[in-house]
Formats: structure tokens, C-alpha cells, sequence
């Protein structure tokens, strides 16, 4: 093959070498959820609660897109949680809000758990106001049947034990208020802790109450390369936190992928994620 020839197939296979991976990120992958399960030991963790299955979503940026709903409502159901929880970014335009709230309803219906939320940067952005946000959040609880915890914290109580679950504010916007958050909870109690973005890890992992954090925010970087990784991650701590489990002194800390796409509607490589979690109780 002279060279000639050689350039043209180089080109082709390049073009559509190109071409499948922008199938597979705009059309493909954005719809592939993968449902990632895994057990974790917990510090104190009451007996009572060991075996709760937690089911963790994040970053929805809520669209109307009913293959992706119709697949995430499944595996929300077959993976039977005890708890769901959402861990901020339900929507990034307000056009979307009452098809959200109807999803939100169906994901308590079906899964016949309890669904708690935190707030994301992306409800600051469009609801700017105190007012306002408070309003969403107000049908969030009505219509959408969710708790939302902004700086507070509630007690999961099983027979005497007590298991705290602890919600902040957006720590990416500077929104979190972790000595609101804890307030009320004893230093010796077992908490597991709901945060959008990964921005409060190291501050969180001084609180002696904490167990377990879930987050998200960072979408995994939403697009990676083979051999490279996350191609850009919105952190402070860049690629540090884009995914997966991590331990800062006595507390773990899980960074989901997410279910939507920010900016670009597209994820390649980086599917979209449910993440069953069984807390378990630590062995002496």
C-alpha cells in the first residue's frame, strides 16, 4: 500500500473511529445505566441497622427522557432499598420542575422507601432567592413526597437505636453549614452524611460523627479517555474525587457518576450510575 493509499485509510478509520464514539457518547452511553453495588463496615453503626440497603442518585438534571426514567425506575424497584437518597442537582431549568416532582413521586411509589434530597449548585443558579428555593423545596416535599435536608439532620430510629442522617447545603457554592448540619447530634453517634460535591470532604472528615458521605456533583468527569481518565472534573480538588470510594482518616467517602449531563448532553465512558450501598455493622 503506498503512502498515499496508506493516508486515505488512516483517514477513514479516523473519521469513523470519530463518528461511533460520537454515537456512542451522545446516544448510547447517556441511557446505559449501570446499577454499582457494594457493602461497607461502619464505625458504630447500630446492630439494628446493619444490612440497610441505601440507594444512592445524583445529578439528574432532570429531562423528559422515558427510556432513561423507565431504567432507572426499574432498577431503583428490583434493588429494594430501605433508604433513597439524592444528592443534589435535580434540575437545571425550571421548565422541568412538574415533570421532576412526578418522577420523584413515582421513585417513593416504587420503591416503597423513604427519598431524602440535599440541595446542588444547579438549584442555586436558578433559584437565586431564599424565596424561591424555599418554594421549589416546599413542592419538592408535597408533590414530589421527598424530605429535604438543608443544614439540618433527622434520627432513623430502629427499636432504640438511632442512626443519623445529616444533609448540607451545596458546599461547591459555599452554601454548606456543617455546624448547622450537626447540630443536635451527639458526638458519639453514627451519621451518615448527604453532600452535593466533593468541595466539604476534608472539613466533613474532621466531624467525629461521621461514618459515611455520599456525594456526587462531579458526573465522573462525564467524558474520559482510555489510559487517561476524567477529561475535566468541576472540583476544587480536580481529578482527586471524581469517582469512587475513598477513606479521609475514620470516614468513607463515595463520589457517584450520576444520571445527567451538564453543559453537554453526552457521557462516554462514564455511564450513568445507581449506587445500592448495604451499611454494615463494624465487627468487634
Amino acid at each position: 500500500m503506498d503512502r498515499r493509499k496508506a493516508a486515505g485509510f488512516g483517514g477513514v478509520l479516523a473519521g469513523g473511529l470519530g463518528a461511533a464514539g460520537l454515537v456512542q457518547g451522545f446516544l448510547i452511553e447517556p441511557f446505559r445505566v449501570a446499577l454499582v453495588e457494594f457493602e461497607v463496615p461502619l464505625h458504630q453503626l447500630p446492630r439494628e441497622f446493619d444490612g440497610v440497603k441505601v440507594l444512592q442518585l445524583s445529578d439528574l438534571h432532570f429531562r423528559q427522557r422515558p427510556r432513561l426514567q423507565g431504567r432507572l425506575l426499574a432498577l431503583a424497584s428490583r434493588s429494594a432499598p430501605d433508604l433513597v437518597v439524592i444528592t443534589g442537582d435535580l434540575i437545571d431549568r425550571e421548565a422541568d420542575m412538574d415533570p421532576c416532582l412526578a418522577f420523584l413521586a413515582e421513585l417513593h411509589d416504587r420503591t416503597r422507601a423513604p427519598v431524602v434530597t440535599v440541595p446542588g449548585n444547579w438549584e442555586h443558579r436558578i433559584f437565586p432567592t431564599k424565596a424561591d428555593i424555599g418554594r421549589w423545596y416546599g413542592r419538592v416535599r408535597g408533590e414530589g413526597r421527598a424530605a429535604v435536608l438543608v443544614n439540618e439532620s433527622v434520627r432513623l430510629r430502629r427499636g432504640d437505636a438511632l442512626l443519623w442522617l445529616v444533609g448540607t447545603d451545596d458546599p461547591y457554592f459555599g452554601h454548606a453549614d456543617l455546624a448547622a448540619s450537626f447540630d443536635g447530634v451527639p458526638d458519639n453517634a453514627c451519621a451518615l452524611v448527604l453532600t452535593h460535591a466533593p468541595e466539604a470532604f476534608e472539613e466533613l472528615a474532621r466531624w467525629k460523627q461521621v461514618r459515611l458521605v455520599l456525594a456526587g456533583h462531579t458526573h465522573g468527569g462525564q467524558v474520559c479517555l482510555p489510559f487517561v481518565g476524567p477529561v475535566r472534573v468541576p472540583s476544587r480538588y480536580g481529578t482527586r474525587f471524581a469517582h469512587g470510594l475513598f477513606r479521609i482518616g475514620g470516614a468513607l467517602f463515595y463520589v457517584n457518576e450520576g444520571i445527567g449531563t451538564s453543559h453537554m448532553p453526552v457521557r462516554f465512558l462514564c455511564p450513568p450510575e445507581l449506587t445500592s450501598i448495604t451499611i454494615r455493622s463494624e465487627l468487634p
